[in-house]
């Protein structure tokens, strides 16, 4: 019998990053999907025209054009289908202001970005399992 599939997904304008957080997922085996949006505009698209997306954790970038990691959190958790749903920011710099906005906001963390793939790897197997 084999495991359900779920869904992360990321939300990040750099696609770089974007491929490595993907990549680190794919090789920890745990029957994970990781689906991408380049900025909040377009996640937020995709979660209002898709109500059958539903993903089981969602990260998202603190620093993106057009809409911040804060800002997309905040317009995620006022859909309702998402309230329950562990939200994590991300950034190469995590300051107190930045950490105590995103916990008020409903974020269950904020994580430093990992330096390697190892690293990468070791974090999202902890949140994931």
């Amino acid at each position: 019998m084999s495991q359900k599939r779920i869904t992360c997904l990321l939300i990040d304008d750099d696609a770089e990053d974007q491929e490595i957080f993907s990549h680190a997922l794919a090789h920890l085996n745990l029957n994970v999907d990781c689906v991408t949006a380049s900025d909040g505009i377009h996640a937020i698209d995709k979660i209002k025209s898709d109500p059958n997306f539903n993903p089981y954790f969602i990260f998202i970038d603190v620093n993106m054009p057009k809409m911040s990691g804060i800002e997309c959190l905040v317009e995620i958790k006022k859909i309702s289908r998402f309230k329950n749903i562990p939200i994590y920011l991300y950034s190469t710099y995590v300051d107190s202001i930045t950490l105590s906005s995103a916990k008020d906001c409903g974020a269950v963390d904020v994580l430093i970005k990992a330096n390697s793939m190892s690293e990468l790897k070791k974090m999202l197997s902890t949140i994931l399992n």
